[in-house]
């Protein structure tokens, strides 16, 4: 994909976060996180307990993924990597954290 491609997807996806802003959409984007936030401490603490429960690992990369996405930049102004980098350091304390 080159440059004129990759810009020509992000544009509706700042035109989709601009038509949110100022309405109740936006508390619900501001939950979605919050909750996906919250669901990824949960999980990674219940993986270091239980490595093998597959079902957890693939919700917890699942997370992973969205917090990296373009959707994520449609929900939030937040930077989601450096979101993510976050709550990885917040768990780093916790044996088994990556």
């Amino acid at each position: 994909m080159n440059r004129s491609e990759i810009c020509s997807c992000v544009e509706p996806v700042y035109e989709k976060r601009s038509a949110m802003l100022g309405s109740g959409w936006q508390a619900l984007a501001d939950a979605i996180i919050l909750q996906a936030a919250d669901d990824y401490r949960r999980l990674t603490r219940r993986l270091i307990t239980h490595p093998d429960e597959l079902d957890k690992a693939s919700e917890k990369r699942r997370i992973e993924r969205f917090l990296c996405s373009p959707w994520f930049g449609v929900l939030s102004e937040l930077d989601g990597r450096r979101l993510l980098r976050d709550l990885k350091a917040d768990l780093g304390g916790m044996e088994g954290v990556q």
